[in-house]
């Protein structure tokens, strides 16, 4: 995944996503976007940020297990530059 962030002020993550119909049909699409929605509600971060999330591999060879995995790199990343 490819991702865009800023800092916010509100000590949480936000997330937007871009989700072209070429990484998979609208189920797989919608189920990314609700397993990073649901990522981003658990997840607890001392800075917050904004982050608009790009997936750049096609969805149906993705699982939760990479996408949590991938999520947690993008968080340490963001975290750490901002």
């Amino acid at each position: 995944m490819r991702a865009r962030y800023q800092r916010n002020t509100l000590g949480r993550i936000r997330l937007g996503f871009s989700v072209s119909a070429k990484t998979g049909n609208a189920v797989e699409r919608n189920v990314f976007k609700r397993r990073l929605r649901q990522y981003s509600v658990e997840k607890v971060v001392e800075k917050g940020f904004d982050a608009v999330i790009f997936p750049i591999v096609p969805l149906k060879k993705t699982n939760w297990k990479t996408i949590k995995a991938d999520m947690e790199k993008l968080v340490r990343r963001a975290e750490k530059n901002i």
